[in-house]
């Protein structure tokens, strides 16, 4: 890995961090999990910045769909 995709990196993984614990505090695990499995996904499959960032944005939208249908 080069420098840059380890800070793209470990800047993708803190905002997951503060995405998750601001919103883990009310969500079920079961949406948790679901963010994490979509956030892995778009780990191994998207390399550019443009698409990675529309794919974790899919899946914040995901989680606030599961958080409204079950909270």
């Amino acid at each position: 890995m080069t420098l840059s995709r380890i800070g793209i990196a470990s800047l993708l993984v803190l905002s997951f961090v503060i995405a998750t614990g601001s919103a883990g505090r009310t969500a079920t695990p079961q949406c948790n999990a679901e963010l994490r499995k979509c956030n892995s996904h778009c780990n191994l499959v998207y390399e550019s910045k443009r698409s990675n960032r529309v794919c974790r944005d899919r899946c914040k939208d995901k989680f606030y769909v599961c958080k409204t249908r079950l909270g």
